[in-house]
């Protein structure tokens, strides 16, 4: 089993699937620039014939660097790769009826829906150019021209928020798999002293905890001025649906081509695209 489960994770889809996701990386390299919108100041001229700039104050808030944010690029990486993973191992570990095929199919749904995301979401940051709640810091404004003096590409990229989409997309996508692990568990009831309880409500709400710290993260992004609402909220949008398509994809039968079908004697044949080996992969959590 664990042969063919190898045969399954390193085969050619994979490999297709994870170079698919690197191409999606390619806009994080700064090879385009943003829309470049004109900065937002508003220019007037007193009775004196003396011209002032005027702020606008939504974009005047102060600057946090990276490593004293709450949460800063690395550790977001490492909390989505960590807690999806930590997830697949815990059921595997505990073998809450998997399938054959299902690591496989986790990590390139994982995959996809991740790579579509940050495909989607670099294109709107480069086609709307946005300006960020601390942007006039950022581009090192000066206020009696009203002219950046260090000009800022990441200044320009607030919308929508690459830390909501990025941890909606895995955590959610994490929580779909451990609550379809959940409806599936032949017993949800626990023996205690009382007898016996269920345990369904428990068992839910420890499915849906990748989602609260998606949620956390996302939040964070408001409370240091690193991204609008609106920003955050449209970010969360994107990265919840990529999540959903892709785990519909890999996890239920909606595009499941390839059942056994049954003969006219009852008894079941494989298909060509079954032999193939390549989408062979179980559809249903």
């Amino acid at each position: 089993m664990y042969a063919f489960e190898g045969r399954l994770l390193f085969s050619r889809d994979t490999l297709l699937v994870f170079i698919f996701f690197c191409a999606c990386l390619l806009p994080e390299l700064h090879i385009w620039k943003p829309y470049q919108r004109e900065i937002p100041m508003q220019r007037l001229t007193l009775s004196n014939g003396t011209t002032v700039f005027v702020e606008n104050q939504v974009f005047d808030n102060k600057y946090i660097p990276s490593n004293e944010q709450i949460v800063p690029t690395a550790f977001l990486l490492a909390l989505c790769i960590v807690i999806p993973g930590g997830a697949l191992a815990l059921v595997l570990w505990f073998d809450v009826r998997p399938k054959s095929g299902e690591v496989a199919s986790f990590l390139r749904g994982i995959l996809m829906a991740v790579g579509c995301m940050f495909a989607n979401v670099d294109a709107v940051k480069l086609y709307v150019g946005y300006f960020r709640p601390y942007f006039y810091e950022e581009c090192g404004l000066d206020r009696s021209t009203g002219e950046c003096l260090t000009p800022t590409e990441d200044g320009r990229k607030s919308f929508p928020s690459g830390h909501a989409s990025t941890s909606f997309c895995a955590m959610l996508f994490t929580s779909l798999y451990l609550l379809g692990k959940v409806a599936r568990l032949p017993s949800k009831t626990m023996t205690s002293f009382l007898g016996p309880l269920g345990c369904t409500n428990v068992l839910l709400l420890l499915a849906l905890s990748p989602v609260m710290v998606a949620f956390w993260v996302a939040a964070s992004r408001v409370r240091e001025n690193d991204h609008h609402p609106a920003d955050v909220v449209t970010g969360a949008c994107i990265g919840s649906a990529w999540a959903v398509l892709w785990y519909v994809r890999y996890f239920t039968r909606l595009w499941d081509d390839h059942d056994d079908h049954q003969s006219t004697d009852g008894s079941s044949r494989t298909t060509e695209s079954q032999r193939a080996g390549d989408e062979d992969l179980p559809m249903t959590a």
